[in-house]
């Protein structure tokens, strides 16, 4: 008797919209300091209201109600939020915490200074709060000196996790998903992005439920060889069980060891069209997403005129697996994220940008790679087909996801781990091939922009290859060329004719 394989997986789940708390336990240091950020945007636009008279506040121009808060600290009386931190309302105002929050402390700030919330801002910032003008910015103001102090968020983040203040954390969090959820605000800009922050958390979150397949090869007295499959230490006696089990490993090998076929590499002649060839101008305001059953997420930005545009769309393998993480120990979440990007849906601003998060715990040390492939002939594109994500380059050819664990399977792309190295300095970048019949132009930056890189870009076609400086090719984060004749002729100036489209 032969064993030909052993598979150990979880068995995932659709996951519906979930708390900030729950996206907290469930994300990396990255993830955390995300979600962080979102929940002091949240606070801050929230803030200038919360001073305001009930009157005021539950006017009908006003966008904000507060009638839910006489709930969200019973145990403590606290029913506002004032800078930042629970209080009271005392003659229809909320009012400084130092009159009614036992927990808040002034720490090392004069008598007519208040400390920052220190679970957004850390510990030891102070601000005047003498006149009413500078209590209603008091928020505003703690960000600023916050900017200022040059702390980073993941310091804060760590900060909060080692003073053991979390479950303060998921006080704040609960109240402003009590707010969007249960009030009148749920359909506002800044609940959705909120939602929106909270929900891209959502691909680290597994079902409990875990199998273990083992097929066997087993002589027989006519075949020679007949296969047995066993569940969880019991033999699967259904035929057409057996023949999906197996397919499930044949499946999962093929993802393993990322199996090219010819219809993997089919090229799409006629696919979606780009609706212009360069960005419109961009007041920013925020960027957000929205998840797909599927599997994946659309990604929006906001301009303070227009509203939400498209950026594109994002694939995230959080492992643990063979790609992202050990999958026998997993002691922290490593994650790769694609995001397929075509800004405005425009051809110049259209490349892969992939992220690889070792769980440092440091944003400065995630590895990050721009690929911009040419020829740009259609928007890149993605759909959930036979259980898998089957995504369409600019170029027209394939690339397969899988559907559970976000590896690649098929197509010209091909994918190695992400580094581990306990060095975090000499760690690689994301080690992805091209294969395609296109031309690959490649930046990468720890805990940076790759497009800002003071280097060199790299280029390559067909195993020929060249490098080209990447401010030769990049106006700050613009692409130059949104004409792909003309960008070939200066990479062929560059490089001596060694690429074609």
């Amino acid at each position: 008797m032969k064993i030909l394989i052993v598979l150990s997986f979880l068995m995932s789940f659709n996951c519906w919209s979930f708390s900030g708390k729950e996206a907290w336990k469930l994300s990396n240091t990255r993830g955390k300091v995300d979600l962080l950020n979102e929940y002091k945007a949240f606070y801050k636009n929230y803030d200038s209201l919360s001073i305001l008279p009930m009157d005021e506040i539950n006017d009908s121009k006003t966008s904000f109600s507060l009638s839910i808060l006489d709930q969200a600290w019973a145990s403590s009386e606290m029913d506002c939020i004032y800078a930042g931190w629970p209080s009271r309302r005392v003659s229809n105002l909320c009012s400084s915490p130092a009159r009614h929050n036992p927990d808040y402390q002034n720490g090392q700030c004069a008598k007519n200074q208040m400390q920052c919330q220190p679970l957004f801002f850390g510990k030891g910032l102070c601000v005047p709060t003498s006149t009413s003008q500078q209590r209603s910015l008091a928020f505003s103001t703690c960000d600023k000196k916050f900017l200022a102090s040059k702390k980073t968020p993941e310091e804060i983040v760590k900060e909060v996790r080692a003073d053991g203040k979390e479950a303060a954390l998921f006080d704040l969090m609960d109240f402003a998903d009590k707010i969007c959820r249960e009030g009148k605000q749920a359909g506002t800009g800044m609940c959705k992005r909120l939602q929106a922050a909270v929900d891209r958390m959502r691909h680290f979150k597994k079902s409990e439920k875990k199998q273990t397949l083992v097929v066997k090869e087993e002589s027989s007295d006519d075949s020679g060889v007949n296969p047995i499959v066993i569940v969880d230490n019991k033999k699967a006696t259904d035929e057409n069980v057996k023949k999906g089990l197996i397919q499930s490993i044949i499946t999962a090998n093929r993802g393993i060891s990322q199996i090219t076929s010819e219809e993997d590499c089919e090229v799409t002649l006629d696919g979606t069209p780009f609706d212009r060839d360069e960005p419109r101008p961009l007041e920013f305001d925020f960027t957000t997403t929205r998840s797909n059953p599927g599997g994946w997420d659309y990604t929006f930005i906001s301009d303070k005129k227009d509203g939400l545009r498209e950026t594109g769309f994002r694939v995230a393998n959080s492992g643990p697996n063979l790609i992202a993480g050990d999958p026998i120990d997993p002691s922290e979440k490593v994650e790769r994220e694609w995001r397929f990007v075509s800004t405005d849906n425009s051809k110049r601003e259209a490349y892969l940008w992939i992220t690889d998060d070792a769980g440092s715990g440091y944003l400065s040390q995630l590895m990050e790679s721009v690929i911009l492939i040419v020829p740009r002939k259609m928007k890149p594109t993605i759909e959930s087909k036979n259980g898998d994500l089957h995504v369409t380059l600019t170029t027209g050819e394939k690339v397969i996801y899988d559907g559970e664990t976000k590896m690649i399977k098929a197509g010209v792309l091909k994918e190695g781990k992400v580094d581990l190295n306990p060095n975090r300095f000499n760690r690689k970048f994301a080690p992805i091939n091209y294969s395609g019949t296109g031309i690959s132009i490649r930046v990468d930056k720890r805990g940076g922009d790759p497009r800002l890189v003071a280097g060199n870009a790299v280029i390559t076609q067909n195993g020929r290859k060249c490098q080209v400086r990447a401010s030769e090719l990049w106006v700050e984060e613009d692409f130059r060329y949104s004409d792909d004749s003309k960008l070939v002729n200066f990479l062929n100036k560059k490089c001596g004719n060694k690429f074609t489209l």
